[in-house]
């Protein structure tokens, strides 16, 4: 062999190496199961409906329909992969949604939920929250299983902040009252402080400032102070007002 064969052969190696490192081996690329899916099972029939699984199962399916929607072995596990993939991720969708459901009833009971879902809160916080409203409504409304049910939704859920309603220019300080306050705690406890059985001490100024740090979004400056204003106009002398 001459020394031009050893360079073409040797060049020809360097080739293949090259074509192996960067075309995928046969049979390695990645098979699309939900196209396989809707590709082959709607060429005999309509689509099976994936949010209702046959009682048999997926697999026990697939297992006799797969010979005659000509799918092998790596397309047939593709396909199952997903449609087990969609059984798991409907399956959370109903228990989270079940657990919603169930978060809303008996958190509901002292106060909007729009006041957990405008306060961030860390799992360290709203535990002790939580744990601080079970010793307020007793065991028998929340029981330690149900605290961790709650606690669980609420780590797990998306939580976004309502929407402040949007207030006229022309709204009266009661309006504004309502519209802001109410969102977070039912009216019933504001009018406890402005009962009969109200505390002169009452610092109204203190109060809706507290609330408002909670949720910043929620209320503007201005209506902070027509707020006050409002609260104090019943008579009741504030700390700082």
């Amino acid at each position: 062999m001459n020394a031009w064969h050893v360079v073409g052969s040797r060049f020809r190696i360097a080739v293949c190496l090259a074509l192996v490192l960067i075309v995928p081996a046969a049979g390695s690329a990645s098979v699309d199961g939900q196209a396989l899916f809707e590709k082959r099972c709607a060429a005999c029939h309509a689509l099976p409906d994936i949010d209702n699984p046959p009682a048999e199962g997926w697999e026990q399916k697939l297992a006799k329909m797969a010979p005659l929607a000509r799918l092998k072995g790596r397309q047939k596990n593709a396909v199952l992969a997903y449609l087990s993939s969609h059984v798991e991720l409907a399956a959370k969708t109903a228990s989270l949604q079940e657990d919603k459901a169930f978060f809303e009833m008996k958190c509901s009971r002292c106060h909007s939920l729009a006041r957990i879902y405008l306060e961030p809160l860390t799992d360290k916080s709203r535990r002790h929250v939580v744990s601080r409203m079970q010793a307020k409504s007793g065991t028998g409304w929340l029981s330690d299983a149900d605290v961790e049910r709650v606690l669980n939704y609420l780590s797990a859920a998306t939580l976004e902040a309502p929407t402040p309603p949007a207030i006229v220019a022309t709204a009266s300080a009661d309006d504004i009252f309502m519209a802001r306050c109410q969102a977070c705690h039912t009216l019933e406890r504001v009018s406890v402080r402005l009962g009969p059985g109200r505390s002169p001490e009452m610092d109204w100024p203190h109060v809706v400032s507290r609330m408002r740090a909670k949720a910043p979004q929620w209320m503007t400056d201005a209506e902070a102070a027509q707020i006050i204003d409002y609260l104090q106009a019943f008579g009741i002398p504030g700390n700082g007002g």
